[in-house]
């Protein structure tokens, strides 16, 4: 037991003794460490002003571009007519869809409840 006592005594008796690094050595490691460090960006001095942008520049900018537009457009004009006119075709597909009830007694997005239920 006394061999693991004078073990931990020199032990503790060299950890209260911190290494002397060289001055050299410290300097060389300092400059590695100032090289690794990532550089803040340098803004350019000068900024340059945003064109301005008419109204329908911005909304076009807003959906990602006049091809956006212009298909969203599509697609509402579309869906107003479909909804005004009703043709037969739709009909048909939505009587053999909804059966006999109403549409507003239809649950278009059915929760997951009925899938968990343990039957």
């Amino acid at each position: 037991m006394d061999n693991l006592d004078d073990l931990l005594a020199q032990r503790a008796a060299f950890a209260a003794q911190p290494l002397a690094v060289p001055d050299a050595l410290m300097a060389r490691i300092l400059a590695d460490a100032s090289r690794a460090q990532p550089r803040p960006y340098a803004f350019p001095a000068t900024q340059t002003a945003l064109p301005q942008l008419t109204f329908w520049q911005a909304v076009s900018d807003l959906f990602g571009g006049r091809g956006v537009l212009a298909g969203l457009a599509t697609v509402a004009c579309t869906a107003v007519y479909l909804g005004a006119v009703q043709p037969s075709g739709i009909t048909a597909v939505t009587v053999a869809f909804a059966g006999n009830s109403a549409v507003d007694q239809l649950d278009f997005m059915p929760s997951i409840d009925s899938l968990l239920a343990e039957e």
